[in-house]
């Protein structure tokens, strides 16, 4: 389209070649603004971190193991958290040291409260289904923070679009009309 709009418009070999370089700089610019859904998944996987910490607290309440626990959560919840979950399950079965079982979980900032306070309570020997209890109120306000924020920012960034819209049809409607009866009252008094 870019191409096509510089020889079209500009036409000739200048055209050509700025059509050419609108176009290349344009690919570029759509791929880098694509991160192939990982904002998608990041988002999705903190919608669900606090049912998750819940589902974990919930389990270790009715007397399951953090393995039998991990392992049926990762089982009940759907995908990012079941992949990681899965992860940190398999590694606990395996006998991995806490820090290194639940690194996974860890790595991702919307879990990693999760895993902070799986691996503190196993160090510590600490109730961990009151610490995920706990984690999971905390990653429910967090949420609520972010969306809270997102909201605001709708509004903001709708201002640039509504204010593209309605400013040509204020000007052509409202002003024009005005300025042009001026002008033929003056002009017609001359």
């Amino acid at each position: 389209g870019c191409f096509l709009a510089g020889v079209v418009i500009i036409g000739g070999v200048i055209g050509v070649v700025l059509g050419t370089l609108a176009g290349v700089v344009s690919v570029k610019l759509v791929i880098k603004l694509d991160d192939g859904g990982a904002a998608a998944r990041r988002d999705l996987l903190a919608a669900q971190a606090p049912d998750v910490a819940d589902l974990l607290a919930a389990c270790l309440a009715s007397g399951a193991s953090l393995g039998v626990a991990t392992r049926e959560v990762a089982a009940a919840v759907p995908e990012p958290a079941r992949e990681l979950f899965a992860s940190a399950a398999a590694h606990v079965a395996m006998g991995a040291p806490p820090s290194e079982a639940w690194q996974a979980v860890r790595a991702e900032p919307a879990t990693a409260p999760i895993a902070r306070a799986v691996v503190r309570s196993l160090e510590s020997g600490s109730a961990l289904a009151d610490s995920l209890s706990a984690c999971a109120s905390e990653l429910r306000d967090v949420r609520k923070a972010q969306v809270e924020v997102m909201a605001r920012s709708v509004a903001v960034k709708a201002v640039g679009p509504l204010g593209l819209c309605f400013l040509p049809a204020f000007l052509l409607l409202g002003v024009v009309p005005l300025v042009a009866g001026l002008l033929t009252r003056t002009l017609g008094q001359w």
